[in-house]
């Protein structure tokens, strides 16, 4: 009887009993935590709480703050921490802070647009030098200068880089891609894009750009409305100063996310100003090849068809 039940409890069993491998960790990954403004910790990550990551620097344990971490990843780039990256730009999973600080990490990602016709603003969505603007700022244009802001030791300092290409456009939207070709010293900073669906009647926005040519202007407010139509599109109405030379700069929201593309605004009236929402500007990133500009082919050929006369009524 004993012999008959030990049989019968080992053929019940899995003869491959499953094997339950331990889930991977990131305790033997070397990773470079981003803090803005040029600062970085190089280090393994030992434990990590909701306030702070402990980091071995190799000779000590470095207590850091998760909210003063702009961006982490691998060293090797394998992965990375909150980050999704695209071909032409980027987002991520970042912490709330004020104006002045977000202002202060991202500004250095905030660029001005110099054309013939004018001025204008923009930002760099991905470190090889590609910057959104608005359309009406390069109409015209194929090339124009680009004024890059980079924070040394005694503030932000402005270099130009001429004759930038401008590579995609797209007047529909008032949208377009300008392709800068930074010399090796210098390094690009880059903006993340957010969900501009996301954004409710009252959240905080600020904007940085050059208005009149005010290079490092940082203004904000609200969304008044999430949807109001202007000039056939889609835009976010706010209460945001925007003036001449605004255009084509950030939106950002209080994580310094980028949620739209100031575009123009009133004369003589406060508070009715407009941005274009995020998710159309990474739609022309991710189709930038449809929009790519052809110097020297016109689009002004373009016409739509008039609509077919109505019928007479027959009498």
């Amino acid at each position: 009887m004993l012999v008959a039940t030990l049989l019968l409890l080992f053929s019940c069993q899995d003869p491959k009993p499953a094997v339950v491998e331990p889930a991977p960790t990131r305790a033997d990954m070397v990773e470079v935590l981003d803090l803005g403004l040029g600062c970085r910790i190089q280090g393994r990550v030992l434990r990590t709480t909701e306030q702070l990551l402990f980091v071995d620097v190799g000779y000590d344990v470095l207590k850091v703050p998760v909210a003063a971490i702009l961006r982490r990843e691998t060293v090797d780039g394998s992965r990375t921490g909150g980050i999704v990256r695209e071909k032409l730009w980027a987002r991520a999973e970042l912490p709330e802070r004020s104006v002045a600080e977000g202002a202060k990490l991202m500004g250095e990602a905030v660029v001005k647009i110099e054309a013939a016709g004018g001025q204008g603003s923009g930002f760099v969505t991905h470190a090889d030098g590609w910057v959104v603007t608005n359309f009406h700022v390069v109409e015209r244009e194929v090339e124009v200068d680009v004024v890059v802001y980079s924070l040394g030791k005694n503030g932000f300092e402005p270099r130009t880089v001429r004759k930038c290409k401008v590579a995609a456009i797209n007047p529909a939207m008032d949208l377009a891609l300008v392709k800068v070709e930074a010399p090796a010293d210098l390094a690009l900073k880059t903006i993340y894009l957010g969900e501009s669906d996301g954004m409710q009647v009252g959240d905080t926005v600020y904007a940085i750009g050059a208005p009149i040519g005010l290079d490092r202007t940082v203004s904000s407010g609200i969304i008044s409305v999430t949807n109001r139509t202007f000039e056939g599109r889609c835009h976010f109405q706010i209460t945001t100063p925007i003036n001449p030379g605004n255009s084509g700069g950030p939106l950002f929201n209080l994580r310094g996310e980028v949620v739209g593309v100031n575009s123009a605004g009133y004369r003589g009236f406060q508070g009715l100003n407009f941005a274009i929402p995020s998710k159309y500007v990474i739609d022309f990133l991710n189709n930038r090849d449809a929009f790519a500009l052809d110097s020297t082919r016109s689009e002004n050929g373009v016409h739509y068809l008039p609509a077919p006369r109505k019928p007479k009524a027959s009498k």
